[in-house]
């Protein structure tokens, strides 16, 4: 036996291939229905097939010459963008006071913003719907806006929570010595500091509110429906490639968003949140 292949197999880091090997798998395991998807919404043909009968944008223009599915589409922005905001706000604020404040029954509150994590989607989108009929907002944008805001918070109030943790509150009250009020303070000291996580933040609520289903299942009505629902509702009466092509507009949309979080934030700061 050759004595420098015995000792290059002796030098082989066995856990290191088999944590290599594994990590392809998962990755694969998780990309390829991606892959495959975006694959199938250039098919030429009019069903469904993998690999595609030939390469066509038919289904791209059959999206966007479709009033319908442009209409959920935009009802999909229109609710996503606002649920931004308030998850945004209301997350980073209570981020904020929980942090900056030690008060008996801080455990309690973390507990009761993480809540909408604990209970399933569904029971969520029930019990928001009695409620929306209780006080007359059934089947508007307000009452979506809600849901998913209950669903996006805890994600911001987490991101922004970590931020904070390395955050010197010390500064601010520098800056109240200086004349600075609490509102100046936060726009001119703590905004700039944590920007970077409150960006991150406002990505993952987007996300979040552009892809939610089970809440929006129960929760929207014809004028009012979301791309994920009418995704839901196509599939059940009908198998076309025009659900792929809007799946893939939807990946498209996250990763651009994701880009943007990456071009202002860093690579290194999105990964770390």
């Amino acid at each position: 036996m050759d004595p420098s292949s015995a000792e290059t197999r002796q030098r082989i880091d066995w856990p290191a291939v088999a944590l290599t090997v594994v990590t392809v798998c998962v990755l694969t395991f998780i990309l390829a229905p991606i892959a495959i998807t975006m694959l199938v919404s250039f098919n030429k043909g009019s069903y469904i097939v993998f690999p595609p009968e030939g390469l066509s944008l038919r289904w791209y223009k059959a999206f966007f010459d479709d009033y319908w599915w442009i209409m959920v589409f935009k009802n999909s922005l229109l609710i996503a963008l606002p649920t931004m905001a308030v998850s945004t706000t209301v997350g980073v604020l209570a981020a904020l006071g929980y942090m900056k404040r030690t008060f008996r029954g801080r455990n309690v509150i973390n507990l009761i913003i993480m809540m909408p994590f604990l209970v399933p989607g569904i029971i969520i989108g029930i019990c928001l719907l009695m409620f929306a009929h209780r006080i007359g907002l059934s089947n508007t944008y307000a009452i979506v806006i809600a849901g998913h805001s209950l669903w996006a918070t805890p994600t911001v109030f987490l991101l922004v929570q970590a931020v904070l943790s390395g955050y010197d509150f010390e500064i601010e009250d520098a800056a109240r010595d200086l004349g600075a009020g609490p509102i100046k303070t936060f726009f001119l000291i703590t905004l700039p500091c944590i920007r970077t996580g409150v960006l991150t933040a406002m990505i993952f609520s987007f996300i979040t509110s552009f892809g939610e289903f089970s809440i929006a299942l129960f929760l929207t009505a014809p004028a009012t429906m979301t791309l994920p629902v009418q995704i839901w509702n196509s599939l059940k009466y009908e198998v076309s490639p025009i659900v792929s092509a809007v799946s893939t507009i939807m990946i498209v949309i996250t990763l651009a968003a994701i880009a943007v979080g990456a071009k202002f934030a860093g690579v290194k700061t999105l990964s770390e949140r």
